[in-house]
């Protein structure tokens, strides 16, 4: 971290250090003109020779700078001269989702699972209806206050509406493992709302059992079971969890985009409306692979596509050679 305690940025005092990103320095500072405490986020200094990361710190700058929701981090900037680049954001006291549930012992209680599912689906509805699809969502990007409220943050790979198509290579290189990514993303596909739609389905299936569906020993093994396996029944593991919340979870969690909700706002429909629900109306049964074909199966057909190539290629010369033999 380059700014230690003290340091004086424009009107800002860096309190402490938060973390270091893929492409970014976040830090705790005081607003010397109000008191008030801030986030700042400063670019770091090989961002600025990496176009791919260069466009992430940018696309979080225009995304937050359009957002007011109670439950999304607010972007503070107001357009003001500054010696150097950087985002400010609202100062959020709290921890990341991850922390809060390692300290409930892995597992969170029902009425506060579903009352932190209707937060985060109803900010989701937000954001999709003002054409911003997050793309990351996971318990590190989630701030809970002490109060319970939580805060969607880092929009580094949002995806504004009209915004160009970033790759898998590009995602993966900065988020790591897929662990709540959903099935089209692992593909390559660019996503849209219903790809919020799943992660908040993997996440809600987490907080309700105390691990996400799909583990593997590597990357590659967890978006195999995103592409090929079905997660097992989340009462299989938790009998108490009500059988209509699991039919929600789960209808969220569904391997095609057009068999999950629509829209997050039918979530928050459905979160309001449990008692209502008749599980015996969501089909929780097993899906087939999407498309038949998975990571591995991917893999084989590529390289049965490159043996067969080589193998006509080697047809080819030996025609070739009989055709130039015969003439002779």
């Amino acid at each position: 971290m380059r700014f230690e305690p003290g340091r004086r940025i424009d009107h800002f005092e860096i309190v402490e250090a938060l973390g270091e990103g893929a492409y970014a320095e976040s830090y705790k500072a005081r607003d010397t003109e109000d008191g008030h405490l801030v986030v700042l986020k400063v670019p770091n200094p090989t961002l600025f020779a990496d176009p791919q990361l260069f466009q992430r710190y940018r696309r979080e700058a225009d995304v937050v700078a359009r957002l007011d929701h109670p439950n999304v981090t607010r972007s503070l900037d107001n357009g003001e001269h500054r010696t150097e680049p950087y985002l400010v954001l609202e100062y959020v006291d709290g921890e990341n989702l991850r922390q809060r549930v390692a300290e409930l012992g892995g597992r969170v209680p029902i009425e506060t699972a579903i009352a932190w599912g209707r937060q985060l689906a109803d900010a989701l509805a937000y954001l999709h209806e003002h054409g911003v699809v997050h793309r990351d969502l996971k318990p590190e990007n989630v701030l809970v206050t002490p109060e319970g409220s939580l805060r969607i943050m880092d929009f580094g790979t949002a995806l504004l509406e009209g915004a160009r198509r970033l790759t898998w290579r590009h995602l993966s290189e900065s988020l790591g493992t897929p662990d709540y990514m959903s099935p089209e993303q692992i593909q390559g596909g660019r996503g849209d709302a219903r790809s919020d739609v799943y992660s908040w389905g993997v996440l809600m299936y987490e907080l309700l059992t105390g691990s996400p569906p799909f583990r593997g020993d590597n990357w590659l093994a967890a978006m195999a079971g995103h592409l090929q396996k079905t997660p097992a029944s989340i009462r299989s593991t938790r009998p108490d969890v009500p059988p209509a919340l699991e039919a929600v979870v789960m209808t969220a969690m569904r391997r095609y985009p057009e068999h999950r909700y629509q829209s997050a706002r039918d979530i928050v429909r459905d979160l309001d409306h449990l008692d209502e629900i008749d599980p015996s109306a969501y089909d929780l049964s097993p899906e087939a692979p999407m498309g038949g074909i998975g990571v591995v199966d991917s893999t084989r057909r590529l390289w049965a596509l490159v043996a067969i190539i080589a193998v006509s290629f080697l047809g080819i010369v030996a025609i070739i050679i009989t055709v130039s033999v015969v003439a002779r």
